[in-house]
């Protein structure tokens, strides 16, 4: 199969092009999981979704390694909430626990080793929260992921160009739509804050500009981007090595959804292609 990373990889400014139909240029064809942190970049997105009317479905990880204070979130998905409706927002934590630990944890020195770089925590924790989405997705007919990745963030690993497309062909196999709205618009926090502050919805207490504290968790597995959070100081992984990592550890992700409706007698088939009757989206051919 070959890379897609050399393609992709071309600047962050190319990122909108992965997917010019931005789901905020339109009518929303449904309603929207968020991946949800409590933090100011999620908060927009989930805001977006709900201010036109349509239902969000926030997500909040446990993946049972630390990731502490993740209560947090509640405080501003209460918030926004009151804003936009009660009736327009739900929020629940995510036990991503099995699947992370499969996919991120059974052999975390060997992945080390194997793709050169320490990554591999980060992409599995976010393979796995987005496996488990589209398993309620599917089951609840709710037709977006989104990610709230931000402008100048495309370094972490789960905001690279490369793995925004590999989540955009993971999603659209089940006809859902897999969506980066904060990169795709080229939307900076200067306007994230603004449309959240006339929204009257909470942000916690600014940090070091672009973080903010008290409104979401924080993860004892990402310390190592500590010297980022203080610092500014980037990673620079290897688009390659973080593809192979995504592409080897995806059949775990395909297999477990199949299991999960095998073992509640549902058929996946069914559910896939009800979803596509919301979308119209067909599985994309890599190339």
């Amino acid at each position: 199969m070959p890379f897609v990373a050399r393609r992709l990889f071309r600047g962050y400014n190319k990122v909108a092009n992965m997917n010019p139909q931005s789901p905020f240029n339109g009518q929303l064809l449904g309603e929207a999981s968020v991946c949800y942190s409590g933090g100011l970049d999620s908060t927009w997105v989930a805001y977006q979704v709900a201010s036109r009317g349509k239902r969000v479905h926030l997500h909040t990880l446990d993946h049972g390694h630390g990731y502490l204070f993740n209560r947090w979130s509640r405080k501003t998905s209460r918030s926004l909430a009151s804003s936009v409706g009660q009736d327009l927002v739900t929020h629940a934590f995510l036990d991503t626990k099995d699947l992370f630990k499969d996919v991120a944890l059974a052999n975390i020195l060997g992945d080390i080793n194997k793709y050169g770089e320490s990554f591999g925590c980060c992409l599995g924790c976010t393979m796995a929260m987005v496996t488990k989405i589209v398993i309620y997705n599917l089951e609840h007919q709710v037709a977006y992921i989104m990610m709230g990745s931000s402008v100048g963030g495309q370094y972490a690993v789960m905001s690279m160009p490369v793995i925004i497309q590999l989540q955009r062909e993971f999603c659209a196999r089940f006809g859902l739509i897999y969506s980066a709205p904060l990169i795709e618009d080229q939307v900076v926090k200067a306007v994230e804050r603004r449309d959240l502050s006339h929204a009257g919805v909470s942000t916690g207490a600014r940090f070091l500009d672009k973080h903010s504290f008290g409104n979401q968790g924080y993860c004892l597995l990402s310390l190592q981007h500590l010297p980022d959070v203080l610092l500014n100081m980037h990673p620079n992984y290897d688009p390659a090595a973080v593809e192979r990592f995504f592409l080897d550890k995806l059949p775990l992700c395909e297999a477990y959804i199949q299991q999960h409706f095998s073992r509640a007698g549902a058929s996946l088939e069914e559910a896939v292609a009800r979803m596509r009757k919301i979308t119209g989206v067909e599985q994309e051919a890599r190339t």
